[in-house]
């Protein structure tokens, strides 16, 4: 069997993307939730580079 010396860099690597992905999906439900302020989301949003919340 042959092992990639670079296996666990990618499996660490991989874990980090999956953890950033989450993160950025709850930023986005925050930004396109009503129940929040609008300058709040706004900010946030073009903080992060991400569409403006329409409303």
């Amino acid at each position: 069997m042959h092992t990639c010396p670079h296996g666990p860099a990618l499996r660490n690597a991989e874990d980090e993307l999956a953890r950033l992905r989450t993160a950025l999906g709850l930023a986005a439900a925050f930004i396109h939730n009503p129940a929040y302020p609008l300058d709040a989301r706004t900010a946030l949003a073009m903080a992060l580079g991400l569409p403006e919340p329409t409303q």
